[in-house]
């Protein structure tokens, strides 16, 4: 019976889906001399159970300072990584794309790829100067450069004009293939509007301007709903008598003509001075969020306008050890990101590199349900703020005049991530993800015993499975078009059938010999009770720490150099043993 229904879901499954999965690995941090302290930490989200996995590379180059933008193919294999002045490539090789600029600006790098072309992509960079410029180069790869190879360079844009940072941003066209891209000016509500097509980059006639204050030279942030309906811009401003105030700048868009219109203008003071205000929406287009310096706020959006201001968070100071034995606080809030993962991920302001990420996890969700965390994530290495990506996964705008190319984007693109209970291993949450309309959705979670649960058809649902086990559970989505399908293995707690016999689970530790921290990754595997224990040369246990599927991520900075043995059990079961060199 089994077998039947999966082939009545699979029989509606449209396979000439591409991927879109360019933005699944977020690069960050800074090349430098200590190599677990200053090294580029990778967030992979291309992983079994769809949260991100962390890893390191010592290997690049590449210093991201606070620009920090980085693609990858259709498929999610990494191509290349620019910071403004440099751009490096999969094989490590640096390209200088303009000498002049030091890379400071947070957004103020752009990679995109050039719509019709399966291996050529454009750099958008943003100059530091005050008047400044917009550049555009491009990256093309070929059998002759498989690694890619940089064939136009320092094209200007936007000639002798102050440029808000953080105000570069980009949303597809309504045909689903082009692409608007937005450059915002520091001194006025001004927006230059350019069109990237096969055809080239088109200036989309002239600057729209629109009224409001600013203080010109502070940082904000623009950012587009994943609807392509509506764009907003976070910033600072003073008013005549010199009070300080946070703004949003809210519009509808017409992905048609790239017009903005509807202004709708909230501002608030200033809980403490600060230059820096960031903006993201939630994944459904919902929902904005908007961060200063001390606050994180949620608006929800109706009937096209900000309404019902929250506060999610307010700042707390948190410890962090930047380099032993100096102690400070983590930064203030910075600037908002959206993944893949569906979650938004903020960054810290300031100059000063940490390691701190703060999470929204549940973002399409009001008020606290939400569930903000402060430095809900760390990266591994010393980061100064989070790469700038657009959402790749919007298609054309049905029944528009521009959705005039047939075939494009109009399959929905199954995607999902799940969570493990911390209380209960065997109830989980799962998170649609997908794409391009989705407008049924179909879940089977191969767990028989559950009776009538064992099916859901809801967007998001909650399922706690009956026993530990191998379950392959999908995901099919449907629109009035075609169907995708997306299936995960799930592996909860002790799957193993004689008590001698090991489980089959995929661990990792790195980096071996650490420094400063120990990362240990749980691949594939929901743990029943899964503990490490690590001992020093005299069998003393140093450590003991619960494990959870994904990257365990541990503080070893207290710890004397030397040799120590690592230890992982599941249910008193030692399943892997290592030896862990400490320097």
């Amino acid at each position: 019976m089994k077998k039947l229904i999966l082939l009545s879901l699979f029989s509606f499954t449209c396979f000439i889906l591409e991927a879109q999965k360019h933005d699944f690995k977020w690069l960050m941090g800074c090349q430098g001399n200590h190599k677990t302290d200053w090294s580029i930490t990778v967030m992979d989200f291309d992983t079994p159970d769809g949260n991100p996995s962390l890893s390191h590379d010592f290997n690049k180059q590449i210093s991201f300072n606070g620009t920090t933008a980085n693609i990858c193919s259709n498929e999610g294999r990494y191509l290349f990584s620019c910071n403004g002045r440099t751009m490096e490539d999969s094989s490590n090789r640096m390209t200088v794309i303009d000498s002049t600029l030091t890379g400071y600006i947070p957004k103020g790098c752009l990679i995109l790829p050039y719509p019709g072309y399966d291996k050529k992509f454009v750099i958008f960079n943003q100059t530091e100067d005050s008047p400044g410029f917009l550049t555009y180069s491009v990256v093309e790869y070929s059998d002759k450069y498989p690694n890619g190879k940089v064939t136009l360079k320092n094209m200007r844009l936007v000639w002798y004009d102050s440029l808000q940072w953080g105000g570069l941003s980009a949303v597809k066209h309504a045909n689903g293939r082009d692409w608007w891209i937005i450059a915002t000016q520091n001194s006025y509500y001004g927006y230059y509007r350019y069109l990237l097509s096969p055809a080239g980059i088109k200036y989309a006639a002239k600057l729209q301007v629109f009224d409001g204050e600013r203080v010109p030279g502070q940082i904000g942030q623009t950012a587009f709903s994943n609807d392509g309906k509506y764009f907003a811009n976070a910033c600072s401003s003073a008013d005549f008598r010199g009070i300080l105030y946070n703004n949003i700048f809210f519009y509808t868009f017409d992905r048609c003509s790239g017009l903005l219109d509807n202004q709708q203008w909230i501002r608030f003071k200033w809980h403490e001075i600060t230059d820096m205000t960031g903006c993201a929406f939630s994944p459904d287009s919902k929902l904005l969020y908007v961060s200063t310096i001390d606050s994180i706020y949620q608006f929800r959006i109706v009937n096209d306008s900000l309404t019902d201001r929250k506060t999610i968070a307010g700042y707390v100071p948190v410890p962090e050890l930047i380099i032993p034995p100096d102690c400070y606080a983590s930064m203030p809030f910075g600037m908002l990101q959206q993944a893949p993962d569906g979650r938004i991920y903020g960054s810290t302001s300031g100059s000063q590199a940490t390691k701190a990420i703060n999470v929204i996890n549940y973002p399409n969700l009001v008020g606290k349900a939400c569930s903000f965390e402060q430095v809900g994530l760390k990266s591994l290495t010393f980061k100064s703020g989070l790469p700038n990506f657009p959402y790749f996964r919007l298609g054309a705008l049905e029944g528009s005049g521009c959705d005039t190319l047939p075939n494009v984007d109009k399959c929905p693109l199954a995607h999902w991530r799940y969570n493990g209970d911390t209380l209960d291993y065997l109830n989980f949450d799962f998170t649609d993800l997908s794409s391009l309309n989705a407008t049924e959705w179909s879940w089977y979670f191969d767990d028989p015993q559950s009776g009538t649960k064992n099916t859901s058809t809801k967007q998001s649902p909650n399922h706690r499975f009956s026993q530990n086990g191998i379950y392959n559970v999908c995901l099919i989505v449907k629109n009035k078009y075609c169907a995708d399908t997306l299936c995960r293995t799930i592996k909860i707690g002790n799957v193993v059938s004689t008590k001698n016999q090991k489980i089959d689970v995929e661990i990792n530790t790195f980096p071996n010999p650490c420094k400063d921290f120990l990362v240990v990754n749980v691949l594939d595997y929901n743990p029943e009770k899964m503990i490490l224990r690590l001992y020093d040369e005299l069998g003393q246990n140093v450590l003991t720490q619960r494990l959870r599927q994904g990257s365990n991520v541990f503080d070893v900075t207290s710890l004397y150099s030397g040799i120590y043995f690592l230890s992982i059990l599941e249910k008193g079961n030692e399943i892997k043993t290592e030896s862990i060199l400490k320097n």
